[in-house]
């Protein structure tokens, strides 16, 4: 059989004489209470107040932040809208050599260097330089 703890059965015996006390002052008062009902009720008010009375004393909850993620995506996509509107641009901004060039820094400061000197003064690059740039960028171990 399941033992109930001590706490709980204190809680239960005030509850029944807490109950039976409003009951027992229900009928002096002439309120003419309905047993059943009151019963009801006390047993939904009391469970209430103890949930209540509970939840007091339990520290708040809080977040705790998760690992930022490792992957690419936001990036790559990022680099994927520069590269599309590069080639789809009447007159290109400066912002795909300056991808190629962060890209490659972040391989070979030496690299990145080199691109950054040959990309200088190149407005738009043929989808072959920008092939080239990458496959450089790759082969760097």
């Amino acid at each position: 059989m399941m033992r109930v703890p001590a706490s709980w059965r204190g809680r239960a015996g005030g509850g029944v004489v807490l109950a039976g006390a409003g009951f027992a002052v229900a009928t002096w008062m002439d309120m003419e209470p309905q047993p059943l009902p009151y019963v009801v009720w006390s047993v939904v008010v009391l469970t209430t107040a103890y949930l209540v009375i509970d939840t007091l004393d339990v520290p708040t909850a809080e977040w705790l932040q998760g690992p930022q993620p490792t992957d690419r995506v936001d990036e790559a996509s990022s680099d994927l809208r520069v590269l599309s509107s590069h080639v789809q641009s009447d007159q290109p901004s400066a912002a795909l050599a300056h991808r190629l060039v962060a890209l490659a820094r972040a391989r070979d400061p030496d690299l990145g260097e080199t691109v950054r000197r040959e990309l200088a003064d190149t407005r738009r690059l043929s989808p072959a330089d920008i092939d080239r740039i990458l496959t450089r960028i790759e082969d760097v171990p």
